[in-house]
């Protein structure tokens, strides 16, 4: 199965255990307390440079963007076009104008056909950036609702005008660009910065993610999680006592994954290609960890 760059960022934060931020750099929470205020008052969960998520006493109430950066305008475009046909068979699908020509909405069906109005999914595009977000209510999203989610959303888009905003947004300091072209196949590669210490980068289906946390655990918690998909695991002495790499899992999809412990920070490296992948894939990944461990 091939794996949504978004997709693969949501469940990179689900995992995350860093301190979350208390601000969103794009949208305040007074614009959610004015905007829904029969849910407010609203606080922001994670806030970055290319990711904010915000929830309110209700945990089920949340709103939320990402922004995935393309290599071009037309990967841009070619990953809007992927996105809507691949919900098209399963959610109700609208255009939203706001969020770029081919803007669009969405809701997921359930088995009887009928979609939970409660909840509703944004995409669109600007220049090479596009942006994913959500909304989820108490109560059925009205259409002055879904219009003002959409316009938030639309709102953090000025990064794609700003080449400053833009390198900030693909700047990940614990990627080596030359290990990820070694990992990548050459072609439109798509980069998410949601913050400073988690990445998503990807290519023709091949998905590369860093995730660095504190983690006072430690090492505990990352020998778990490596054996958590039935993987084989192996110990990796070159980065410590503490680190190693899982392969060959029997759970899930193809990937290589590599966990380490340095002091209080505890990094984890993923590589999911389309194949399981190669022992060279494996030591390419490794040399990536060792990149990160110094940055």
């Amino acid at each position: 199965m091939k794996l949504s760059p978004f997709l693969v960022l949501f469940l990179l934060l689900a995992n995350a255990t860093s301190v979350a931020a208390q601000k969103c750099p794009a949208i305040a929470t007074s614009m959610l307390d004015k905007g829904f205020s029969e849910v407010s008052p609203w606080r922001v969960v994670s806030g970055g440079t290319g990711e904010c998520s915000f929830m309110t006493r209700n945990s089920s109430v949340s709103f939320g963007f990402n922004h995935m950066v393309t290599a071009s305008a037309e990967g841009a475009v070619t990953a809007m076009a992927d996105m809507r046909q691949a919900v098209a068979g399963t959610s109700l699908v609208e255009p939203m104008p706001s969020l770029g020509e081919q803007g669009f909405t969405y809701q997921p069906k359930k088995d009887n056909g009928q979609v939970d109005g409660t909840s509703m999914f944004f995409y669109g595009h600007r220049g090479r950036v596009n942006v994913s977000g959500y909304l989820n209510l108490k109560d059925p999203i009205t259409p002055a609702q879904r219009d003002l989610a959409a316009n938030m959303i639309a709102g953090t888009l000025g990064v794609a005008t700003s080449p400053k905003a833009l390198a900030k947004a693909t700047n990940c300091r614990y990627l080596d660009p030359t290990l990820v072209d070694r990992l990548l196949p050459a072609g439109d590669v798509s980069t998410i910065v949601p913050d400073a210490n988690n990445c998503v980068v990807s290519a023709g289906g091949n998905v590369i993610t860093v995730a660095v946390t504190k983690d006072a655990r430690g090492w505990a918690t990352a020998e778990r999680l490596l054996k958590d998909g039935g993987c084989t695991v192996d110990t990796l002495a070159n980065l410590g006592k503490r680190a190693g790499i899982a392969h060959h899992c029997s759970k899930g999809n193809p990937r290589a994954e590599v966990l380490f412990v340095a002091g209080s920070r505890m990094f984890r490296l993923l590589y999911a290609p389309a194949a399981e992948p190669s022992a060279e894939d494996r030591a390419t990944l490794v040399e990536l960890a060792r990149f990160a461990a110094t940055h």
